[in-house]
């Protein structure tokens, strides 16, 4: 919030780093000494959910997620994959330190993540290789010691196929072709 709201009288706020899980009902309310509502302001907040798309054989993709910096060293950093169902471990780093162990067999050797990510605030993800089968809706996750979600980002991906053209030389489509020459 600003400075000197009452001689300005602007109570904006502002979230950085806003996520998916932002989405809400914001109510700002005003009160005198005397406990009286002097003003009331409601704000509906909407996040669009991060939309990446990449074709299939490209060398990486990156799947962002960027926030503030300095957490705690025994954060928990969790990206998966919760659809299509089953949900899938796709990089864990407790500790900032990779596990590769609890990584679903389909991540494995794909994925990497920036070393010093608590300090910089960026848990984008790459993936290596994206095929197909990797489109889905990924979920990026940090969570204190205690538990309690500190962090979170949703990332819609889309791998497309390479387009093939079709070449005939028999058929219909040749007989027009032929025509056309």
């Amino acid at each position: 919030m600003k400075r000197n709201l009452l001689k300005t009288r602007d109570f904006s706020l502002t979230l950085k780093y806003p996520t998916d899980w932002d989405r809400d009902f914001f109510t700002c309310t005003v009160y005198s000494r005397e406990g009286n509502i002097l003003m009331k302001k409601q704000v509906v907040l909407k996040v669009k959910v991060c939309q990446v798309e990449v074709e299939e054989g490209e060398e990486s993709v990156l799947l962002p997620f960027k926030t503030t910096p300095d957490l705690p060293d025994d954060t928990k950093v969790e990206w998966i994959c919760y659809d299509p169902k089953p949900t899938k471990t796709v990089q864990m780093c407790p500790h900032s330190s990779d596990r590769p162990e609890e990584q679903d067999q389909v991540y494995r050797d794909r994925t990497e993540m920036k070393k010093d990510l608590l300090k910089t605030g960026d848990f984008s993800l790459t993936l290596k290789n994206p095929k197909h089968t990797d489109t889905g809706t990924y979920r990026c996750k940090v969570n204190s010691s205690r538990g309690e979600i500190l962090r979170w980002k949703t990332v819609q991906l889309e791998v497309k196929g390479r387009s093939k053209m079709k070449q005939s030389t028999s058929g219909p489509e040749a007989a027009q072709l032929i025509q056309l020459l």
